[in-house]
């Protein structure tokens, strides 16, 4: 007897895509939010005659140009699909799907792409049907830096960098659209006239998913990338001073028209999958299509942050997420819409009924170069490139009680840093040990180098983790007894998120429980770290989400993600439970959420040593 596929069985399945820079992968999930099986399409490795590395491709030379060709998309679709299809899954009952793309990268459709989109034959590969339907060729990526001149431009409209971010949400980088497109408009002004509808990857993959001859509106939290949505008013949309200095006076309302509609509610069907897929690989013609997001917010949305948690991402650059109900823009950082709310442009559009879930939701996005770039090259320099070295070292000279407090610390900003702005050098500091923290910093030393070698380890994970405990707080309410603010809980990822000394020290610095998400295994009874990606489980918890909502009746229909989410989770954990009689011996307190760092009584001691970090922070950038 064959083995059986890991969709046997009954109910509705969803199904999550992620358009990364480098592959195209899926996600397939049960109703219940267990993920039953995977698939990807690496642009290198399997499809070598889009000639990329990394999954891009590089202009000239100083050019700082990084883009990908746009038939990526569906040369990878079509591949994605036929393996899905060789791995048997039950597309038949697929009942929602949505995607997820690199944050910021855009795709320019031609003026013939409706017609295209609209009459694509299910016994074609999409590619060759395609060809025509992009008035650009390439994808400009994330990692673009060739538009520096526009950026300026961009916040001279705004008076500055404080302006843009406190109108958009950030201030101008050169990977966002409105500087790209600005680019594009100047350099290339006769394909961008030959240019129907402007999409970021998230919304082409949207697209190319319904194939009913629309362009798909791009989803708020990831408009929220471009530079271009206004966030600081309640009156949210397309802002028409930044369209202006993009597009010129003249050109607003064309700009305008080539962006389209952006979806408000990320819950809401935007179409039902395309005949290709029905006709070709079996999907139900039920199956509904929910907007696209970004990389990022897919990301947050597959950990279910709830206001005040936080994610603190930890690769080669470290990325921390902070989930707020409140709109604090920062120069240093990004501001976006949550990315499954129910929040229509118009209160009219909820149809005059309960209004309560219509809040408007937000996350902070803060990035750093310097991450295990950084940790790792203080690891190779002093202690012969082993991790346990390192810890012991950490431990050795972490503090133990509440009146323990540091008196080293040090900046490595290896590479010129996002945060603190193009920050650059290596300071180390010393400095007495005072019940005044504060004085302490402002006498503290510059110094060549650790008097103990052992400082070095403890000095670089303390200093990168106070920067985010600074840093979350200040976009926090603060307390009201004058204390500092602090995230409820932490997510970590990525891959020094295995190390336990960093995850000790990140419960005590961030004084905040550290937790992970995790997938039970029936056979060992036991729970384990999981190992699928984020990006496309995230979106097919939305799409699970939104099913959920278009089948509901009267204020159902209105239900927030967080609920759906945790009722499936509530159910998942009855059934292992009833599976293992009872539950006995397993922890399902709060199903698949794992606690793997709690703070000590050593957390009073970094609270009181954030604002000696602050002055030691300030002196390092200016060098002193």
């Amino acid at each position: 007897m064959a083995a059986p596929t890991p969709t046997e069985g009954a109910g509705p399945l969803f199904l999550g895509l992620d358009a990364s820079t480098q592959a195209l992968k899926a996600s397939l999930l049960s109703s219940d939010l267990d993920v039953l099986a995977e698939a990807a399409v690496n642009f290198d490795a399997d499809l070598p005659t889009l000639r990329t590395r990394g999954g891009v491709q590089m202009g000239p030379q100083g050019s700082g140009e990084v883009f990908s060709p746009v038939m990526s998309l569906p040369m990878a679709l079509d591949l994605l699909m036929e393996r899905i299809k060789e791995k048997g899954w039950d597309m038949s009952r697929i009942r929602g799907v949505s995607a997820a793309g690199q944050q910021h990268a855009s795709v320019y459709w031609s003026k013939a792409s409706s017609q295209i989109l609209g009459a694509i034959d299910p016994a074609k590969p999409l590619t060759p049907q395609l060809k025509d339907a992009f008035s650009r060729q390439t994808i400009p990526n994330w990692q673009d830096s060739s538009t520096t001149t526009e950026c300026r431009e961009l916040e001279a409209a705004f008076a500055g960098p404080e302006g843009l971010a406190k109108a958009t949400g950030s201030k101008a980088h050169e990977r966002f659209t409105g500087a790209q497109i600005m680019r594009f408009r100047k350099r290339e002004p006769e394909a961008y006239a030959a240019t129907d509808r402007i999409s970021l990857v998230s919304s082409a993959i949207t697209t190319l998913l319904c194939l009913d001859g629309e362009v798909k509106g791009i989803d708020e939290s990831d408009a929220c990338g471009m530079n271009l949505w206004t966030m600081d008013t309640a009156e949210r949309g397309w802002n028409g001073k930044v369209l202006q200095a993009v597009a010129g006076a003249d050109g607003v309302e064309e700009l305008k028209r080539k962006l389209g509609r952006v979806e408000t509610d990320g819950g809401r069907a935007v179409g039902r999958i395309g005949r290709w897929f029905v006709e070709r690989y079996g999907f139900s013609p039920e199956c509904c299509v929910f907007p696209g997001t970004g990389d990022n917010p897919a990301t947050f949305l597959s950990l279910t942050l709830r206001p005040s948690e936080g994610l603190i991402s930890m690769g080669t650059s470290d990325v921390v997420l902070v989930s707020t109900n409140n709109y604090r823009p920062h120069p240093e950082y990004h501001a976006f819409f949550h990315p499954a709310q129910i929040a229509p442009s118009s209160p009219h559009d909820l149809d005059n009924t309960s209004k309560e879930n219509a809040r408007l939701r937000y996350f902070n996005m803060l990035v750093y170069k310097n991450g295990s770039l950084a940790r790792e090259h203080v690891r190779d320099l002093y202690f012969h490139k082993s991790w346990d070295k390192f810890n012991e070292a950490a431990e050795s000279k972490r503090p133990k009680t509440a009146d323990e407090l540091p008196t080293d610390t040090a900046f490595w900003w290896l590479l010129p840093d996002i945060i603190p702005d193009n920050a650059h050098g290596v300071f180390r500091y010393t400095s007495p040990r005072t019940s005044n923290p504060s004085k302490d910093a402002t006498t503290a030393t510059l110094i060549p180098e650790h008097a103990d070698i052992a400082s070095n380890a403890l000095s670089i994970l303390s200093s990168q983790l106070l920067n985010y405990r600074s840093r979350s707080a200040a976009i926090l309410d603060a307390p009201t007894d004058g204390s500092l603010a602090s995230l409820n809980r932490v997510y970590a990822t990525g891959g020094a998120s295995a190390n336990p000394t960093i995850l000790s020290l990140m419960a005590d610095i961030l004084a905040a429980p550290v937790v992970k998400n995790v997938d039970f295994d029936p056979a060992t009874q036991r729970w384990t770290d999981v190992h699928w990606n984020a990006c496309s489980v995230g979106v097919a918890y939305k799409a699970r989400w939104g099913w959920e909502r278009l089948h509901a009746e009267g204020g159902r229909k209105w239900a927030e993600f967080d609920t759906v989410v945790q009722e499936c989770r509530e159910r998942r954990a009855e059934r292992r439970k009833a599976a293992n009689g009872g539950g006995e011996g397993i922890d399902l307190e709060e199903e698949g959420i794992r606690a793997v760092a709690v703070p000590t009584e050593a957390s009073e001691a970094w609270e009181k040593s954030v604002e000696w970090w602050r002055v030691l922070e300030a002196r390092a950038v200016i060098g002193k």
